[in-house]
């Protein structure tokens, strides 16, 4: 079965969407499917890696994050499409690229054509700009047009496929039509409390390696305004006024600078790119103390499985995938209006747990989940049964499919 993703932000340096199209083309390889990736990018080009190819179609840098480009070539992202005749059409982003494969609907009646909701955009930036800036009676007809637009996206395609079930509930309580959950993975056999490394640890301590009841403190992710890292800074800077506080922030983007400037008056901070090494990543993370996340819109929060399978608590905002992924044992949950205060405060609740206790909890919440190899498998199953579907019944037509297509949830 070959699937082409038609991709929208795809950056160089990295990011979610990218790591997981990573994965699921090294899966690919291991179950005899191929990936093809089509994504924008600083020139044309064609990439060859396990489990298939990564076309880029040039497009112009992003203003605000110049690593992500624009898929503005509509044109030759079509004509590649046609060209490779994928059994599989996999959306990854709601805007573009959905246009674009809805456009293609006609050409192969035998095609699937599914969406990935990678990226919350509503909840992101429009949810939260409607709660500053509007009454309440206003906020809901203000994200309707938003919320049409998600509808018309998920009716476009045979299926839309989500991390959670919780994110399933909430799209079809707006409208949206054939949404299903394959829940996504994480390595559970690439992060462990085992990975601690103390070396590491007092490294990143720095000045306070000898100070007693140190504290290590980590921000890790893309350095955007969405993330909200400089909340979480604001928030080590006013717990490090009770307690001697280190901190690392791990990752890069357009906010790093201003960050920098920011944590400087902390004791000691250390800012770190992206590690690509998931080893060095997975010492980081069982060798912290707590980990702070700031993004209201996760869809699902890969770091924070990963930091409490390495046993570590996590201090996380109540949105998105967020409280869903975690137990009040190994975890405080804080409003997503809070100020740095109050998150300040939950992090020095949790650090004066039991750290046996919450070890035991993170590890716990973090065996819920599956396997990446086991959501691949899952996920590879269900584009087979809807292209075995479409198969038998390529004569329908398109409103008949669509009548058709119901498929049970996975979840």
């Amino acid at each position: 079965m070959k699937i082409l993703d038609l991709c929208e932000f795809y950056s160089t340096r990295g990011g979610g969407v990218r790591s997981y199209l990573t994965r699921m083309a090294s899966a690919a390889a291991s179950t005899g499917h191929e990936l093809v990736v089509v994504a924008p990018g600083e020139r044309d080009e064609e990439l060859a890696r396990e489990g298939g190819r990564v076309v880029h179609v040039r497009g112009p840098r992003m203003p605000y994050d110049p690593t992500y480009h624009a898929p503005l070539r509509l044109d030759r992202m079509r004509a590649i499409v046609r060209r490779e005749r994928p059994d599989v059409l996999q959306v990854s982003s709601p805007f573009l690229p959905a246009w674009l494969a809805a456009s293609l609907r006609r050409d192969d009646a035998s095609r699937v054509h599914t969406y990935v909701h990678h990226s919350d955009p509503i909840g992101c930036y429009l949810a939260p700009w409607a709660e500053r800036r509007l009454p309440l009676s206003l906020r809901a007809a203000a994200l309707a047009p938003a919320w049409a637009m998600m509808r018309n996206v998920t009716k476009s395609v045979d299926a839309s496929v989500t991390a959670g079930s919780w994110l399933t509930t909430q799209l079809r309580a707006h409208g949206c039509e054939r949404v299903h959950t394959v829940p996504f993975g994480i390595g559970h056999g690439a992060f462990s409390p085992d990975r601690r490394d103390l070396a590491l640890r007092r490294r990143l301590l720095g000045k306070l390696a000898d100070v007693p009841g140190a504290r290590l403190l980590l921000i890790t992710g893309r350095l955007a305004v969405d993330k909200r890292p400089h909340l979480l800074v604001d928030a080590a800077l006013r717990l490090s006024r009770d307690l001697p506080v280190a901190l690392v922030v791990l990752g890069d983007g357009p906010e790093r600078a201003r960050l920098q400037e920011q944590a400087a008056p902390l004791a000691e901070a250390t800012f770190l790119p992206f590690l690509h090494d998931r080893a060095a990543y997975a010492s980081m993370l069982a060798s912290v103390d707590l980990l702070l996340h700031g993004s209201v819109c996760e869809t699902f929060g890969f770091v924070i499985a990963e930091t409490l399978l390495s046993g570590t608590p996590v201090i996380v905002p109540n949105a998105g995938a967020a409280p869903h992924m975690v137990d009040d044992g190994c975890a405080m949950i804080y409003e997503k209006d809070a100020c740095a205060d109050r998150i300040a405060r939950a992090a020095a609740n949790m650090l004066r747990r039991d750290p046996a206790r919450v070890r035991e909890s993170a590890l716990a919440a973090a065996a819920r989940h599956p396997t990446m190899d086991e959501h691949f498998e899952r996920l590879f199953a269900f584009y087979e049964e809807l292209h075995a579907r479409k198969l038998r019944a390529p004569k329908l037509s398109r409103l008949a499919h669509r009548r058709a297509a119901s498929v049970p949830s996975i979840a």
